[in-house]
């Protein structure tokens, strides 16, 4: 009896996660790229401030807070016209999830971003034409935050809610150039009034 109960609690299960696979393969394109992607007739209750994907008239539209059509589930591809993959990710009811990749037109990595619920969240990876990682940092809530290199400056900045923060060590240096340039500017400023002073005196002993 009990087998049977769990039997059926499993069919139940596996009906209702059926309910969300994608039905309908799409294949469009534009001008300059070609897609191939799922969608999902399910009605949601859209949240506030995320960007929902959906299809209609055979186009792509993104929404904040709003639908109008069917919902982009499961594995995306998105082609430049030589074949080349150009991005692919993944939709969870019209939001982005898990690992997202795009490339260069040549077959290099272009980024590799992490998403959740339809914001970047955790490490994001840039990389130039060449294949070589030029930024790297990571997403909090789709803004900036924790430690970001970038390796074509050379520079290192600390991000925290999609600000910069400026530490001690730098704030201290800042203050010490504004410091060192006031001293200069006085120093300049006492060196031309004392140049004038003596220019006056000078034309004063040649005066008869």
């Amino acid at each position: 009896m009990l087998f049977k109960k769990i039997s059926i609690i499993s069919i139940l299960i596996s009906f209702l996660s059926l309910q969300e696979i994608p039905f309908n393969i799409k294949r469009i394109s534009d001008k300059d790229f070609r897609y191939e992607f799922y969608t999902l007739k399910k009605e949601i209750t859209p949240k506030l401030n995320k960007d929902y994907v959906w299809f209609k008239g055979g186009t792509i539209h993104t929404t904040q807070s709003g639908i109008a059509g069917e919902l982009l589930q499961g594995e995306y591809k998105k082609f430049y016209h030589s074949n080349q993959l150009a991005e692919q990710g993944t939709f969870k009811k019209g939001l982005r999830v898990g690992t997202w990749k795009t490339w260069y037109e040549n077959g290099k990595l272009a980024t590799v971003s992490k998403w959740s619920k339809g914001l970047k969240r955790g490490k994001s990876i840039y990389y130039n034409t060449e294949g070589n990682v030029i930024e790297i940092g990571t997403f909090k809530k789709n803004v900036k935050n924790g430690v970001w290199i970038n390796y074509e400056k050379k520079d290192t900045l600390k991000y925290k809610n999609g600000e910069v923060v400026i530490t001690q060590e730098k704030k201290s240096k800042r203050e010490k150039n504004n410091k060192d340039t006031d001293v200069s500017k006085k120093v300049s400023f006492f060196k031309r009034l004392f140049s004038k002073f003596a220019k006056a005196k000078s034309n004063e002993r040649k005066s008869p």
